[in-house]
């Protein structure tokens, strides 16, 4: 009997190796075989990933002095391409460099003498016949860790992606990768407010880059997906911080099941003409033809001729009051300003995003106007904070100085788009100076850029030439491949007619 149970669990095992790992699952009935076939899969599970290199070893050498490795680098059991390319990519980045040490004497170290540590390790989450492996790497005792991950689909062979794992747990993507982005943004905002380091930050076009970058490492692609428990997904990334290395490590759980939406009632204000609503991760702000609004037609030849309702670009927190104020007595200048679970406020200038496009952008966030509890308008027009302390703050001056800020450094810069039509150019100076060069060359437009707020495509930026050439576009940069990504938001194209989407490259002539 022992053998023909121990013969059950090694066939099962071996239906669920089948090729790279089949999907076939263990059989069996009543709690006793459950058991067996769960330890079955686990053993099968198990052997699918194993050490390809390690080494435990303390050694000493002129430049690196003494140091403690603990290194072990894994390798998938499966003969697929994709498999062979992993386990030389995981090879190259992790135990390359440290292949010379397997011939040093092991080093002893004296009491009292120095001695780091350089710790890389891995683990597996499992989700059926998917893997995520996580690396884990530290170079001495007192770094971060830093975490890197891929996904692997044993059952046919492949590498696929993190959203294609997502899938195949019923999640969908796009849903999760707001939810994540959203998080990291409120972790970032939240650790700016208590701490007020923003005051260096903010008119360099700093504090725009660090919620850029924010943004940019919580694209799914770049994190790593941890299942601690069966039904618990983590998604792990980091957000921007002044503190501790540059970034801090950012845990987002997502539940594997759908939970009944949250009964949280909408906020909503008007103010002659304009009108604001938040619901959920859903904003607009509507704007209707009135006695004020109609004053921008001879004031600053701008019409509004019927209701139009915009989202809100840009805003990513929990939201907990709103209120509409007036900027200027002067002309009719409304601001929505939004007040964060956290006591932030968060603001969209709706006219100056008017005069700058069509869209409505959400300004970074006033750190300095934090501990807030509430939003209430002063008299007819401004709109004050109220905080914890009992204090009184008036927002539209901080408002209007928070608006003031330079063109971020990322963006800066001359770049090319070569298509059908010929060569084009662009540009931008951290004065907020922009050139543009278009079809072919032969018409070269020169105004301004101005900076409106982050969104995922990529830093806001309004340009607008006095010849007519106006458009709004979001830009992001990629470093490594030296190109820049222009996403339209609103407007013309003016690189290449009818395109919401395009990469230049940078100019260094």
């Amino acid at each position: 009997m022992k053998h023909k149970c121990f013969a059950a669990v090694v066939l099962a095992a071996a239906l669920w190796l089948t090729g790279c790992g089949g999907a076939a699952a263990p059989a069996g009935s009543g709690a006793a075989s459950k058991s067996t076939a769960s330890t079955a899969v686990q053993t099968a599970q198990k052997e699918r990933i194993t050490d390809q290199w390690s080494l435990e070893k303390t050694v000493r050498g002129e430049m690196i002095g003494v140091q403690k490795l603990s290194i072990h680098v894994p390798q998938l059991v499966c003969d697929s391409p994709d498999a062979a390319a992993l386990n030389e990519e995981l090879a190259a980045m992790y135990a390359a460099e440290y292949m010379d040490y397997e011939s040093y004497p092991d080093a002893e170290v004296p009491q009292g003498e120095e001695c780091s540590q350089t710790e890389i390790n891995w683990d597996a989450y499992w989700y059926g016949d998917c893997v995520s492996l996580v690396m884990r790497s530290h170079d001495y005792d007192d770094a971060p860790w830093y975490y890197s991950g891929w996904c692997f689909d044993f059952a046919t062979g492949r590498q696929i992606t993190t959203a294609e794992m997502l899938q195949r747990m019923g999640l969908d993507p796009d849903e999760v990768q707001a939810q994540v982005q959203r998080q990291a943004m409120q972790a970032f905002d939240r650790e700016m407010a208590q701490g007020a380091y923003y005051e260096g930050l903010r008119l360099g076009g700093n504090l725009s880059e660090m919620r850029m970058g924010t943004l940019e490492y919580n694209e799914l692609e770049n994190l790593c997906l941890l299942l601690p428990q069966q039904d618990r997904l983590v998604l792990r990334g980091k957000y921007c911080s002044e503190t501790d290395w540059g970034w801090q490590q950012l845990d987002v759980e997502i539940p594997l099941t759908s939970a009944a939406p949250a009964d949280t009632p909408a906020l909503t204000d008007t103010y002659d003409g304009v009108q604001v609503q938040l619901e959920g991760t859903q904003a607009t702000i509507t704007l209707s033809p009135a006695p004020k609004t109609a004053t921008w037609d001879t004031e600053l030849n701008l019409r509004l001729e019927q209701a139009h309702t915009y989202p809100i670009l840009g805003s990513y927190n929990e939201y907990v009051d709103v209120c509409i104020g007036q900027q200027t007595d002067s002309v009719f200048h409304p601001v929505v300003y939004l007040l964060t679970k956290d006591g932030v406020v968060e603001y969209v200038d709706v006219l100056r995003c008017l005069l700058f496009g069509n869209a409505m952008i959400c300004q970074d966030p006033i750190y300095i106007a934090n501990n807030g509890v509430s939003l209430e308008r002063s008299g007819s027009s401004k709109v004050n904070l109220r905080r914890k302390d009992g204090s009184v703050l008036e927002l539209a001056d901080l408002s209007s100085e928070w608006s003031v800020q330079e063109i971020p450094y990322s963006v800066i810069g001359s770049y090319n788009y070569t298509d059908e039509t010929g060569w084009s150019w662009m540009d931008l100076g951290s004065d907020g100076s922009a050139q543009l060069g278009v079809q072919d060359n032969s018409r070269i437009y020169r105004g301004d850029a101005a900076y409106l707020g982050v969104v995922p495509e990529g830093v806001v930026l309004a340009i607008f030439t006095d010849a007519g050439l106006d458009f709004v576009a979001a830009f992001k940069t990629d470093l490594y491949n030296e190109n820049l990504t222009l996403t339209m938001i609103d407007g013309q194209n003016p690189f290449a007619e009818g395109e919401t989407q395009l990469q230049m490259s940078r100019s260094y002539g």
